[in-house]
């Protein structure tokens, strides 16, 4: 028996029962495809990729428009957990997505994830990271941009798919621009905060700071690229194995 699914999020069935489970919310302009080296299971921790409107299996559905809509669609889906334990892993530009639904999870009072992983992120009240969200939305190459990621993380892409790609990077380039952390509010959940050691993009002396103002927070670093969470390196994978048991 699988638990039903408002919206279809989790990309993979989730089973019925009340063990934890780890929700991974994929980064600008992938889907819950990202997630596809991660194991299944750790030591008893479901892990389930979720797959928001508009990418892959979901292209036809529109996307939102902005975080508070992808938070309010998501709620519904995280509603038919009932007292389920769950947490979010979230990497880069995912992390104010994983921000904003945890906040209105508490302004409607519902419950809350256990714990919040944010991987290459820095604190999220000083704005936002990484060289893509301050190019020129108009003149950036954003299938060149997938092209490059693409490479990056091991392989070619297709022209069709490179272009369908770029549309859904720039739209999420777009959203992310308006995202503005809630001043005075502190994150209603613990935060794991993760640098990895030669990440490019947004460098660990960016991320591995700062977050004890606006949440609960601990910092961890971990070896590897921005790109290598995509295989769940042993590093990642205890942290992830002990994140949401109650000591975590």
């Amino acid at each position: 028996m699988a638990i039903k699914k408002p919206g279809r999020w989790p990309f993979l069935p989730l089973p019925a029962g009340d063990g934890p489970v780890l929700l991974c919310l994929p980064y600008s302009g992938v889907g819950a495809s990202s997630y596809r080296n991660w194991p299944r299971d750790l030591d008893g921790t479901l892990i389930r990729a979720l797959q928001p409107p508009g990418r892959e299996n979901r292209f036809r559905e529109p996307r939102p428009a902005t975080h508070r809509e992808f938070s309010e669609s998501l709620t519904g889906f995280l509603t038919e957990l009932g007292d389920r334990p769950y947490g979010f892993f979230a990497h880069c530009g995912a992390v104010p997505y994983a921000l904003d639904t945890a906040f209105h999870l508490q302004d409607r009072g519902r419950p809350l994830p256990r714990r919040i992983i944010a991987s290459s992120w820095g604190p999220p009240d000083e704005g936002l990271y990484g060289p893509l969200n301050f190019v020129d939305l108009d003149r950036h190459d954003f299938v060149a941009e997938v092209r490059s990621m693409a490479r990056k993380m091991g392989g070619e892409i297709p022209p069709e798919m490179a272009a369908m790609g770029a549309e859904i990077l720039r739209h999420d380039q777009v959203v992310q621009r308006r995202y503005v952390y809630p001043a005075g509010r502190t994150v209603p959940v613990p935060v794991t905060v993760v640098g990895w050691s030669d990440d490019e993009i947004v460098p660990p002396d960016q991320v591995l700071h700062g977050w004890d103002r606006v949440a609960e927070s601990d910092y961890r670093t971990l070896t590897g690229t921005h790109f290598a969470f995509l295989d769940c390196p042993p590093g990642l994978r205890s942290l992830l194995a002990t994140a949401l048991t109650p000591a975590g």
